[in-house]
């Protein structure tokens, strides 16, 4: 039911940006119209490729799925879940991979918007596109971000119906993953840089692949694979993501525009400028915004604003979109995963900066004494 709403509430603001866009703007909304439907040519170089060779990842993992499933009694849909974004492979692979349908769709969208698109996406943008002097920043919030990931997973899982034993037990991995790679990235962040900056372009690199085999197909008539997913099929959906992202867009606008006093308030009580609030407000939609506005943060800005980068990320952007085209019924879960998420680790890392703050303080006051 309300997977449904937010879907025609969606669709009520697409129809006004539409409309706004016909007659020059005057409610400046046709701007975020505009912009969601012209987020169809990157959301095609990324989405593509990818999904016309899932079958042939499907093949790929089997193999390691069958492992798992008889070593751990775990659902194989965990591992492609916690590697890819939900919509670059994760849900497809987790739906076609899994001996849980159940389990399988809240691994492939619920796990695979959260810890895979930390994976896949998150860690080797936030890496790449910042200066050096915020890398120790970014790598606490990032930490903070994975580290609260699995609780709104649970939240997610436990909303849905799925079956307590069963839930706990196939995301104690995930629990262990996030605990794991939250600490090498503090401890090691050079080395995790690295191997995510790799594993970035192996993500593009696979996209792109996909899109030549297409490409071939469509313009010599000559099929290299033979399980590949048809073009139709690839791009009708993604047309149907621009078209939610064509309504979440001005959307968002509306609710920035209601919410932007009470939040800067609140931005105000924890610390926080304008600027950094509405960075947070953008990622709702996208987490570049963020990212791309770090130089203009203050420390503490920096690692809250990374953090909700990683948890709380694309609720009104493209993972919605995505999800809304393939599986609408998961969005009331996926909704609750990104808020217990997002909130917790805004929580966290507050509460973290505000101990080594007074911390500080502490051996300064010692220090003066001396």
């Amino acid at each position: 039911m309300i997977s449904k709403i937010l879907i025609y509430v969606i669709g009520v603001f697409f129809i006004i940006g539409a409309i706004d866009y016909m007659f020059g703007n005057p409610l400046r909304l046709g701007y975020k119209f505009e912009e969601g439907i012209k987020t169809m040519g990157t959301l095609a170089l990324g989405i593509i490729g990818i999904y016309s060779l899932s079958p042939l990842l499907l093949k790929l993992f089997s193999p390691v799925s069958q492992f798992v499933w008889r070593t751990f009694s775990l659902d194989p849909s965990i591992i492609p879940g916690s590697v890819f974004a939900v919509d670059m492979g994760a849900y497809e692979l987790c739906k076609n991979i899994s001996f849980n349908s159940e389990l399988g769709r809240f691994m492939g969208i619920i796990v695979g918007s959260t810890l895979g698109a930390a994976f896949s996406f998150t860690i080797p943008i936030a890496f790449s596109i910042t200066e050096d002097e915020d890398k120790e920043f970014i790598a606490k919030g990032i930490m903070i971000g994975i580290i609260t990931i699995p609780a709104g997973c649970i939240a997610a899982g436990i909303w849905l119906g799925i079956d307590l034993t069963l839930l706990l037990w196939n995301m104690t991995p995930i629990v262990l993953i996030s605990l794991l790679l939250g600490i090498l990235i503090l401890k090691a962040p050079g080395i995790i840089i690295k191997v995510f900056r790799y594993f970035g372009r192996l993500i593009i690199g696979l996209s792109v692949l996909g899109l030549i085999f297409q490409g071939i197909y469509l313009i010599y008539g000559f099929k290299v694979l033979s399980s590949i997913i048809s073009f139709e099929d690839s791009t009708a959906l993604v047309g149907k993501i621009t078209i939610i992202l064509g309504g979440a867009y001005p959307m968002l606008e509306v609710i920035n525009r209601m919410l932007r006093v009470p939040l800067n308030k609140l931005g105000e009580r924890f610390g926080l400028t304008s600027s950094e609030i509405t960075a947070m407000i953008g990622n709702l939609a996208s987490n570049l915004l963020v990212f791309g506005n770090l130089k203009h943060m203050n420390e503490k800005g920096k690692v809250m604003c990374t953090a909700f980068a990683v948890s709380g990320a694309f609720i009104f952007g493209g993972q919605l979109a995505y999800i809304a085209s393939v599986e609408a019924k998961l969005i009331g879960a996926f909704f609750i995963c990104k808020s217990v998420s997002g909130i917790l680790s805004l929580l966290l890392s507050n509460f973290i900066i505000e101990k080594e703050n007074q911390q500080i303080n502490i051996g300064e006051v010692m220090g003066y004494g001396d």
